[in-house]
């Protein structure tokens, strides 16, 4: 039997189309003209069944039959395995095509498996290396599949399909004796939603974009002068040879911004924000700020991001790591949407197409929540369930004052409270924490006081800090069975943190995993995810429906693993992503 068929050379894809349709397994892989479906083409398709030579089925000379064939195969209800599958989906997609049943994804599988002793690289031929034993040639990797095709080409793009059958059977017994079949599910059936964001993208009013950046670069120069004044006189610095040279004062040096504020009457020892923290109505103080704030959103935002704009669809396409970080949570980048500032300046430049509108929803203190049903906290879990307000019942904890005479800058506090002491803030931390992240002062002696009043209010709380404290553990699990090593020097917030955070982002995985299914009909397109927030783009006339639909997915997604603790998503259909 021949390894693999080059179709149409070899036959039609016709001719196949019976084992095809009855597989319950099939591996598929593409080759491409390049990485970005919008501008590059598929060129190959790879179909991989059990017992059967591979078919490469050259993409450019299918006949409109066998398209109609490919397009059954790929809708069947078989077990899909992909390589990086939210790559192939979203070239299918680009021409035509839809994947139903489950996927299985090897590059996330072994995602999972690396916290069991699996890989430490990701890419096919170190899964192969790994797995299987067996060195996989990829020196045709980067060859160029636009044009006539060698048999060298082929082999490759035939052998890529052919060992995700066997990587499958492989790690399927890892991912079961390591108790990760759940996660996996939660990981395979998210790539569809992670594919879908990608592929939409979201859309940049550069008008808008236009403005604040004119504007940022006013604020920029100006706070650059001020603070260019305060200097009154040359810099003098030594040069290469030790010469003493007069140069003008350079803003991004904290070494010269640090004499210059000592030479202002700011006596600190660095320039951190939390150095200067004492100091915030200082006059140069407030200029430093400004300048680094306008600076940070010229350089790291406004200037940058018109680049990323696609020059087919005009959208921005970010690119996502589905486990960007080691707790599970995910990552983006080229650009990173997930940093985009809160302020209605920046946030309203994102906009729904004409006729269409932005439904935008997220959860409710989600971490706060996962950290309760760890925990079995009573008192939290108790509030939860009653509808209260867990930041105003904190404040009335810890200060002694009735609930309702709570007030919001008490409120503020207690946010800062309890986001910071549910990992185990010390008392120095959490005053810093309440200033840098909340702009709430607090003495030290006033952390420490709020900090012991909080343990005692919430035992739960406490005896699960005492028992990691007691035992700190070296393997733990997120609520969704995802599995962590910790090493053994790991700090304790680490401990605490990370089951919570891997819980919270996989209740969000397994929303957007869900949505696929749930927005079917609406027309609605998954545009974004930050974090405990997710965005789609939706025909006006069916936002309200939408909406519905999101606030109930988020909500079910987390009650298998959230027995006690309901989950509650706000939803909003709005102009712009500020309006959130």
């Amino acid at each position: 039997m021949n390894s693999y068929l080059f179709l149409p050379r070899d036959g039609k894809l016709k001719d196949h189309s019976d084992y095809l349709l009855r597989a319950d397994v099939i591996a598929i892989d593409t080759e491409t003209t390049g990485l970005d479906p919008h501008t590059k083409n598929l060129r190959l398709v790879q179909l991989a069944v059990h017992g059967k030579p591979v078919l490469v089925i050259d993409f450019y000379l299918l006949d409109e039959i066998n398209v109609k064939i490919l397009s059954e195969v790929l809708l069947t209800k078989s077990v899909k395995i992909f390589q990086n599958a939210k790559f192939d989906l979203q070239f299918l997609r680009a021409s035509g095509f839809a994947v139903n049943g489950p996927i299985f994804d090897t590059m996330l599988a072994a995602h999972l498996l690396r916290t069991s002793r699996g890989p430490k690289r990701l890419g096919l031929g170190a899964l192969v290396d790994f797995f299987l034993g067996v060195k996989l040639l990829k020196e045709e990797q980067r060859s160029d599949f636009s044009g006539e095709l060698r048999e060298a080409q082929l082999e490759y793009a035939a052998n890529d399909a052919k060992v995700l059958l066997e990587l499958r059977s492989v790690m399927t017994p890892a991912l079961k004796s390591n108790n990760m079949i759940n996660i996996a599910k939660i990981e395979f059936e998210c790539v569809k939603a992670v594919a879908e964001i990608e592929f939409s993208g979201i859309l940049l009013d550069m008008t808008q974009w236009e403005v604040l950046t004119k504007k940022t670069k006013e604020e920029y120069k100006t706070a650059e002068q001020k603070l260019l004044d305060y200097a009154g006189k040359s810099i003098v610095q030594p040069d290469f040879f030790g010469n003493q040279t007069i140069v003008g004062l350079n803003l991004n040096s904290n070494k010269q911004i640090l004499a210059l504020l000592n030479d202002n009457g700011v006596s600190v020892e660095d320039t951190s924000k939390r150095s200067l923290s004492p100091y915030k109505e200082e006059p140069i103080v407030k200029n430093l700020r400004e300048f680094r704030k306008a600076s940070k959103m010229l350089s790291g935002f406004l200037e940058p991001m018109p680049s990323a704009i696609n020059p087919k669809t005009r959208r921005i396409h970010a690119h996502y790591g589905q486990i960007g970080a080691y707790s599970g949570r995910m990552s983006c980048g080229n650009p990173n949407i997930q940093q985009i500032p809160r302020d209605n300046a920046f946030r309203s430049c994102f906009i729904p197409a004409l006729g269409y509108s932005m439904v935008i929803a997220d959860y409710s203190q989600i971490e706060l929540r996962v950290a309760a049903q760890i925990a079995h906290d009573e008192r939290m879990i108790e509030a939860y369930r009653t509808g209260g307000d867990l930041h105003i019942l904190t404040a009335s904890l810890v200060t002694g004052t009735r609930i309702e005479n709570i007030t919001k800058s008490q409120r503020q506090a207690a946010k800062a409270i309890n986001f910071g002491l549910i990992f185990a803030m010390g008392a120095r931390g959490l005053q810093a924490y309440s200033q840098d992240v909340y702009n709430v002062d607090m003495t030290i002696e006033e952390a420490e006081d709020f900090r012991e009043r909080y343990f005692e209010a919430y035992k739960g709380i406490s005896r699960w800090h005492d028992s990691i404290k007691k035992n700190p553990p070296r393997v733990s699990r997120s609520l969704t069975g995802r599995r962590y090593f910790h090493r053994e020097d790991a700090g304790l917030a680490g401990l605490y943190n990370t089951p919570v955070q891997g819980s919270a982002a996989d209740i969000v995985k397994n929303a957007l995993g869900m949505l696929v299914n749930t927005l079917k009909g609406t027309k609605a397109m998954i545009i974004g995810v930050v974090h405990d927030e997710i965005l789609l783009e939706v025909p006006s006339g069916n936002s309200f429906k939408a909406a519905a639909i999101l606030k109930r997915t988020m909500e079910e997604a987390g009650k298998k693993y959230m027995p006690d603790v309901p989950l509650v998503a706000e939803a909003k259909i709005a102009s712009s992503w500020a309006e959130k």
